[in-house]
């Protein structure tokens, strides 16, 4: 977008369509927007770090709001793009085009108010059980009433199980019903404390998974493809420095001949390219 910082007919300040107008020393100056060339290896991973983040936060608008409302009270920031910003810097594992989320690290709220005691989560034959100490104390701004939001994902299909106002603290436990589908999911469980009063929220709290952590099949395939290609490399280049290393140990004259020498030891040296690059490469 463009602006006329010299009325309608002035010259433009910004990007129209395909063209940049802006001052150089001066002079207006325009330039046209030529084709983006081929992304770097990590422009690749900014663009599938943010894909995760954004799959992972896609139907938790509510719970977010709720959770980082106070963070960005009096503030230019909105609570979307503070939940990105800490999962990208703090949740994420793995690298391109490995990526994925780190459950456990996640945080969809932040707060001082105190987490109760004893939090305990039981999976059913149609729900789950949710426990914890309904102590309260007035003195430490722990309210009877302070209420839990609760934040349930599946991130086989991605769909999130939101309770928010889910029990209040005094309540001690709270059930969730759920459909044997659902039951037999992957599952990330989080929860966080609400002020009734709206003024206080706390930290948010990793109730744990339920059924084994789920794996992206293409980031498993990807996976799989690479460890196969490090055993063939690494079969590979044992057997040629074993070779190279014995022709190394005789005399120049008793080696095999010129040519096959020459290629031998090419291919020793490409091969310990290779496996020093994938011994020394991140994750």
């Amino acid at each position: 977008m463009a602006k006329g910082k010299n009325g309608l007919h002035g010259w433009p300040s910004g990007k129209i369509g395909r063209v940049v107008y802006y001052e150089l020393n001066g002079q207006p100056v325009m330039r046209g927007i030529g084709k983006p060339g081929k992304p770097s290896l990590k422009q690749q991973a900014n663009h599938q770090s943010m894909a995760v983040t954004t799959r992972f936060l896609s139907h938790l608008n509510d719970f977010i709001k709720n959770g980082f409302e106070l963070e960005t009270r009096g503030t230019i920031r909105n609570q979307h793009n503070l939940a990105v910003s800490q999962i990208k810097k703090n949740a994420l594992q793995g690298t391109y085009p490995n990526i994925s989320i780190d459950y456990e690290k996640v945080r969809l709220s932040k707060g001082t108010l105190l987490n109760p005691k004893d939090l305990r989560m039981e999976k059913t034959a149609s729900g789950l059980q949710i426990s914890w100490d309904p102590a309260y104390s007035y003195g430490t701004g722990v309210q009877y009433d302070d209420t839990l939001q609760l934040a349930v994902c599946f991130p086989a299909t991605g769909k999130k199980q939101i309770e928010l106002n889910f029990a209040k603290r005094k309540d001690g436990t709270a059930f969730l019903p759920l459909c044997e589908y659902e039951l037999s999911q992957s599952m990330e469980v989080y929860l966080f404390l609400r002020a009734a009063n709206h003024d206080s929220v706390s930290d948010t709290v990793y109730l744990g998974n339920l059924n084994g952590t789920y794996e992206n099949p293409k980031i498993k395939e990807i996976r799989e493809k690479a460890q196969a290609a490090d055993l063939k490399l690494n079969l590979r280049f044992e057997q040629i420095n074993a070779q190279y290393k014995a022709q190394m140990k005789l005399k120049p004259e008793e080696r095999v001949g010129g040519k096959a020498f020459r290629n031998l030891e090419t291919e020793y040296f490409v091969l310990v390219d290779q496996w020093r690059s994938r011994q020394t490469k991140p994750g």
